[in-house]
């Protein structure tokens, strides 16, 4: 048997496989306690976890718990990399030494469909039953000796919050002890009594071994295995569509290729049929109710339902819902994200104090660069932890299953289903996690799409812009209709354009270079359970710390990239008379508020002309004469540039643009100011309510974060799919702009 080195000792591998929601991870976090990892399988960008699971004194093994699967015939990367995981065709992996099939008994007949596919691999197998505790709870039973006799395979009951982790690893050290090897079962040979359909299956089987065999040898399997692969490469020519993903890669494609595609169809499904009725019977009789009455959990599920599905209370309880989750992202998180930007501010002084005087550029680099884009990362946690805070409690209620019910109307508008709104709605807190999101989509061109529209829904590093550019050019402007604030229309407005355009992108993405069919919704809608703080917790952290890694290490590099482009060259001059003026001034005026006034100002006036004079400067020039039609100045075009790093930036940058210092911020008055008094060359003023329309709508379509773009390049694995989101979006932005501000200049808006 197959196993992993583990520092000097050797741990075998145990694999958890089952369908969604049968408390599959659950059970993983009672086997591994805290020492669960998560990663990815070099190649794949789709998550496993592994942990380490003490059994018995001295013995340990590796357990890991790979995606839901309905089935060993994958239709999303997901599920492939579940069924790759066992096959052991991922790079430095093996076959697992165990298989745990996790069956929930609430429904047993639907879970049996995988155990019997598993059934038919030459792989050890056991069944952990969870929700029995459920059943009990109801007045009920499960007979689970009977259905160990039916399977021939060791079958234990595993609640996996009611201590079956116990029991579940007492049998684990009993068969690693004692492994028994079982006979591949040949479904497609067996169970079909027409004896001329009976002969072409025969024909496709002796084709598919063939291809197993190939597979086996390439794989280094033993030779037993080729009919088992041969069969699932039977049953995956079935699906050979668009949406089928790869198991293991065919060395003799042409085989299966020469069988007639009608053959093919009739093998797989006399083998999914054949499947079917072995669960069935496996299942008869071994869940019983103490009396004919509905359970009492289904019965709550079913009261709650009468609610949460009403074509008319359901969507309201909807709105109401994420309404909550709305203001906890926009307000709640707030005074966390101050303390955050209260200790980086403080980082920051203490490094500046720390480092010497004579090396103002490392000073700058640690305090400017590193610590800032530290600042830039950390700062949004609050917000990333609260969503999936909220979005984890939804998944273990089993709410969030009924939300994309619900929403499964509007988003077949465009092409998508229901599933396609949990990333789009993330995308309102930060585009990172919500392209991390997608990884459930099923279909690959569906998933796409999603992953390309979701940058336009308004993140939430967007509003210090917002909030800036409201409160710079319509703070005079009187109320429409006497009561309405204009900036509180242009807030909403500017959200009402960014899902507008996300899905009008999707829509026609869908008709057009990723034209697809609209795919039905599938879904499972699993009673309501209790959600369980321990699994909440990991499943928050898990996320955050995706989040600091996919989006953390390249802000911080292009943080110090924007800050070289932002301080090179140095213009001497300019920085030799800064220093003569500070020197001048500490001589002349004693220690107070007065000289500080005075060497600040001085600073930050000598900070406009460094910051004109580097890189980024003359590339706001260079870009003025492209960005003029669009209402915006080289100074603009600086803030644009340094957005990249993440869209607030531009705040602050225009904080030292104006010689204001970069401890600016969106409620700072002195940068409101400084930005209402500045004029054009020809003294019209730069900032009115349409160029900062303008500037808003910019924002809104613009790909401005580099960080969602490495995610989007991880996810795709290739920069073609980045590099098309930035350009169409950067055109995008562009042309909507031009076309507020020139056509509001033709009907003489200012």
């Amino acid at each position: 048997m197959s196993s992993a080195p583990h520092g000097d000792r050797v741990v075998r591998r145990i694999v958890l496989i089952g369908n969604p929601n049968c408390g599959k991870t659950t059970l993983f976090n009672a086997l591994t306690g805290l020492s669960a990892k998560t990663g990815n399988y070099p190649g794949i960008t789709v998550e496993h976890r592994v942990g380490l699971a003490r059994l018995a004194e001295g013995m340990s093994v590796s357990v890991i718990d790979v995606p839901g699967t309905y089935s060993l015939v994958p239709r999303s990367d997901d599920e492939a990399v579940a069924v790759r995981v066992l096959l052991g065709d991922l790079p430095g992996q093996t076959r697992p030494d165990l298989v745990v099939a996790v069956v929930d008994a609430t429904q047993l007949e639907r879970n049996l469909y995988l155990v019997a596919q598993l059934r038919e691999l030459p792989l050890p197998l056991i069944v952990a039953l969870t929700m029995t505790d459920v059943i009990a709870s109801d007045g009920g039973a499960c007979d689970v000796a009977a259905l160990q006799q039916r399977l021939a395979v060791p079958v234990v009951a595993a609640p996996a919050v009611a201590g079956g982790a116990f029991a579940l690893k007492a049998l684990l050290a009993a068969e690693l002890t004692t492994p028994s090897r079982r006979l591949a079962l040949n479904v497609a040979r067996s169970d079909v009594d027409d004896p001329v359909v009976a002969a072409e299956v025969r024909r496709a089987t002796d084709v598919a071994d063939t291809v197993g065999r190939a597979m086996a040898l390439r794989a280094g399997m033993a030779p037993e295995a080729a009919a088992a692969f041969g069969q699932l490469a039977l049953q995956r020519s079935l699906t050979a569509t668009e949406t089928a993903m790869p198991i293991v890669d065919d060395s003799a494609p042409g085989l299966l290729a020469a069988v007639p595609a009608p053959l093919r169809a009739e093998a797989a499904a006399r083998a999914v049929q054949a499947r079917q009725q072995r669960a069935r019977s496996w299942a008869r009789d071994i869940v019983t109710q103490a009396s004919a009455a509905e359970p009492r959990s289904l019965a709550f599920t079913r009261r709650l339902d009468a609610v949460a599905l009403h074509p008319v209370a359901g969507p309201l309880l909807l709105v109401a819902v994420f309404g909550v989750l709305f203001q906890a992202l926009f307000s709640w998180a707030t005074p966390l994200m101050d303390l955050i930007d209260g200790l980086v501010g403080t980082a920051s002084d203490a490094a500046r104090a720390v480092l010497p005087q004579s090396m103002p550029l490392l000073s700058s680099l640690v305090t400017d660069g590193i610590i800032a884009g530290v600042g830039n990362v950390v700062v949004f946690v609050p917000q990333i932890a609260i969503l999936f805070l909220f979005l984890a409690v939804l998944e273990d209620t089993g709410y969030l299953a009924r939300a994309a019910f619900l929403l499964d109307r509007i988003m077949q508008g465009v092409g998508l289903h229901g599933r396609a709104f949990v990333p789009m709605l993330s995308g309102f807190a930060c585009a990172v996690p919500a392209i991390l999101a997608t990884r459930t989509i099923e279909n690959t061109k569906d998933r796409l799409v999603t992953i390309l529209v979701t940058p336009l829904v308004s993140c939430s590093a967007r509003l210090p812009v917002y909030a800036l550019m409201v409160a710079t050019v319509f703070a005079g402007v009187d109320p429409v209709f006497g009561i309405i604030e204009p900036g509180a229309l242009v807030m909403v407005s500017m959200y009402t354009l960014s899902m507008v355009a996300a899905v009008a992108m999707a829509a026609i993405f869908k008709r057009t270079i990723l034209r697809s069919p609209t795919p039905p919704l599938v879904l499972e809608l699993p009673p309501y359970r209790v959600p369980r703080a321990l699994q909440i917790y990991k499943a928050v952290s898990a996320r955050v710390t995706t989040f600091l890694k996919e989006a953390g290490t390249v802000i911080l590099a292009i943080t110090v990239v924007l800050w070289g482009l932002l301080t090179f060259p140095i213009d001497h001059d300019v920085k030799d008379a800064r220093d003569r003026a500070i020197k001048a001034t500490e001589l002349q005026l004693p220690a107070g508020a007065e000289r500080d006034a005075e060497l600040r100002a001085i600073r930050n006036g000598a900070g406009v002309a460094l910051v004109e004079h580097s890189l980024a400067g003359r590339l706001g020039h260079a870009m003025e004469p492209f960005i003029a039609p669009l209402g915006f100045d080289w100074k603009i075009g600086i803030g644009i540039v340094a957005s990249f790093a993440a869209r607030e930036v531009f705040v602050s940058t225009l904080g030292i643009v104006y010689g204001l210092g970069e401890a600016q911020d969106e409620s700072s008055t002195s940068l409101r100011d400084a930005m209402r008094h500045d004029t054009r060359p020809d003294g019209t003023p730069l900032y009115t309510p349409l160029s900062g329309l303008s500037l808003l709508v910019f924002f809104v379509l613009a790909m401005q974060c580099m960080s969602t773009l490495a995610a989007v390049k991880r996810e795709t694995r290739s920069w073609r799919w980045p590099l098309f989101q930035f350009g169409y979006m950067t055109a995008l932005a562009l042309a909507a702009s031009l076309l507020v501000y020139q056509v509001g200049r033709l009907l003489g808006v200012q």
